[in-house]
């Protein structure tokens, strides 16, 4: 893996980490409750942002992803233990949509996004960004929830 992709690939990695920490020990029940009616439960956020990087990492290997991110937050019932292992596959995803990335690679088409058109380096940085942003939810819903 080129270095500055894995620098991006570590970077992702802690952000995994972070989310693990903050998961640790909450029961599935824990997963599913939601703090108020029109708020977001953990497994929404967790799926939705495992989701989102499943289909930018699908992009990058230059590939048309056929998922839809949003339908965690309008399910009604979610399967945690799905969740989990989707969420816990996804590093390993990544890390095999990197691996054969060169420089050149980078600077090509990976998505139109709600933002414009990004290359592959974007697309990567995006991916990071979307997780960490929906990372500082999960202590919202846990203070919420008394948790």
């Amino acid at each position: 893996m080129i270095q500055e992709v894995a620098d991006l690939y570590q970077l992702l990695a802690n952000v995994h980490a972070s989310v693990d920490k903050m998961l640790e020990g909450l029961s599935d029940d824990d997963w599913v409750k939601k703090p108020q009616p029109n708020f977001n439960n953990i497994a929404s956020i967790v799926e939705h942002a495992a989701l989102v990087e499943r289909r930018f990492f699908v992009q990058v290997k230059g590939e048309v992803p056929e998922l839809d991110a949003g339908a965690p937050f309008r399910a009604e019932s979610w399967e945690v233990p799905r969740i989990k292992a989707l969420w816990a596959d996804n590093l390993d995803f990544a890390k095999h949509a990197l691996e054969a990335l060169t420089e050149p690679d980078l600077t090509q088409f990976g998505a139109q996004l709600g933002i414009g058109e990004v290359n592959k380096r974007q697309l990567i940085a995006y991916a990071i960004a979307h997780t960490a942003h929906h990372r500082g939810q999960i202590p919202l819903v846990k203070k919420l929830l008394g948790i």
